[in-house]
C-alpha cells in the first residue's frame, strides 16, 4: 500500500488582524459570531498566530472583567486548536494578554467585548512533491528504511484572500503602520490629569494603538519625547519627562521589550504654537508626546 506525504513550502506575508464579538458578559460566541469565526478559520490558508488580546466592556469589576477577558481567549484559543498544524500554527513568542475593562478602543460598549487575533498568513506554495512510502504498515513517525519515491509536482501559487478578513467595526488604519525611520508622530488626543503623569481614561486607546503597533512590529525602536506649553524656560516638576515615562512604563507593563524604548524631555523647548499661546488649542497642541522611529 503507498502513503503519501505531503510537504510544503511557505512565503511570509504580512501582519494581519481580525477580531471575534461577544455578547453581554459571555463567553462563548453567539450563533452569528461562532458561524463569522468558523467562516475565517476554515479559510484555505496557513496563519502563523502572534498574539491573543481579550477586552470587555466597563461594566463590572476590574477583576470580574480581568476573568471574563481570559475566558474569551481561551475560547478562541481551543477553536485555533482544533486547526493546530493543519492551518493554524503558533509561534514560538505567542503573546497573550487579557486587558479586562483597563483599555476601552471603542465608544460603543459592545465593540469592546472582544478578542483580536494578530496573524501572520503565510500562503501555500502548493504542493511541491509527494513522497510516497510503498509499506504495508501505516506510517506512524518510524524510520522506514529504504528511500522513498518522489514524485515532483508543479508548483501553484495560492494568493490569500483578505475580503473575508471579519471586524463589523468597519476598516482600521493604525496611525503608525506606515512610520518610517525618522519619522515622528504626535500622540494626538493623549491627555493627562494636571500636573501628573496620569491617563485621563479616554486616553487608554490612543496608548492601545502604539502598543499593538510595537507588538506587531517587533524590529521597531522608538524614542518618546515628551513637550509641555505654555512657560518658557525650565520646568521643577519636568511633567514633560514624568509623561514621557509614562508612555515609556505602559509598554513595558505589557510586555514590551525596554531595550526597544527610549524617552527624553524637551520642556517648552520645541513648541509648535509661539509661547505665551493664544488659545487653549495651541496650548493643547503644545502640550503632547512625540514618538520618534528610530529602528524599523
Amino acid at each position: 500500500m503507498k502513503y503519501v506525504l505531503l510537504l510544503f513550502g511557505f512565503l511570509l506575508s504580512a501582519q494581519e488582524k481580525a477580531s471575534f464579538y461577544f455578547d453581554f458578559d459571555q463567553d462563548t460566541f453567539n450563533p452569528k459570531q461562532n458561524e463569522l469565526f468558523m467562516t475565517w478559520l476554515n479559510k484555505d490558508e496557513n496563519r502563523e498566530i502572534l498574539v491573543i488580546n481579550g477586552y470587555c466592556d466597563w461594566y463590572g469589576t476590574f477583576d470580574y472583567n480581568d476573568t471574563l477577558a481570559y475566558k474569551r481567549i481561551h475560547t478562541v484559543q481551543e477553536q485555533l486548536k482544533t486547526k493546530v498544524n493543519s492551518s493554524i500554527f503558533f509561534s514560538e513568542n505567542l503573546k497573550i494578554k487579557g486587558f479586562g475593562e483597563r483599555v476601552q478602543t471603542r465608544k460603543e460598549r459592545r465593540y469592546n467585548r472582544r478578542v483580536d487575533v494578530f496573524y501572520t498568513v503565510i500562503p501555500k506554495k502548493a504542493v511541491l512533491k509527494e513522497v510516497v512510502y510503498d509499506d504495508p504498515v501505516v506510517y506512524t513517525g518510524q524510520v522506514i528504511n529504504k528511500d522513498p519515491e518522489v514524485i515532483e509536482k508543479k508548483e501553484i501559487l495560492q494568493v490569500p484572500d483578505t475580503d473575508d478578513l471579519i471586524d463589523p467595526v468597519g476598516l482600521y488604519k493604525n496611525p503608525y503602520a506606515t512610520a518610517k525611520v525618522g519619522d515622528k508622530l504626535v500622540m494626538n488626543n493623549l491627555y493627562f490629569y494636571d500636573r501628573s503623569g496620569i491617563f485621563v481614561p479616554e486616553s487608554l486607546p490612543v496608548m492601545e494603538e502604539l502598543l499593538e503597533f510595537m507588538i506587531t512590529h517587533p524590529k521597531v525602536k522608538i524614542e518618546i519625547q515628551g513637550h509641555i506649553c505654555c512657560q518658557l524656560g525650565e520646568d521643577p516638576e519636568d511633567i514633560a519627562l514624568v509623561r514621557a515615562i509614562a508612555v515609556h512604563n505602559f509598554l513595558v507593563a505589557n510586555d514590551i521589550d525596554d531595550s526597544r524604548l527610549l524617552y527624553k524631555s524637551f520642556g517648552s523647548t520645541q513648541p509648535i504654537h509661539k509661547i505665551p499661546e493664544r488659545n487653549e488649542k495651541e496650548r493643547n497642541e503644545n502640550r503632547r508626546v512625540e514618538i520618534l522611529i528610530l529602528e524599523n
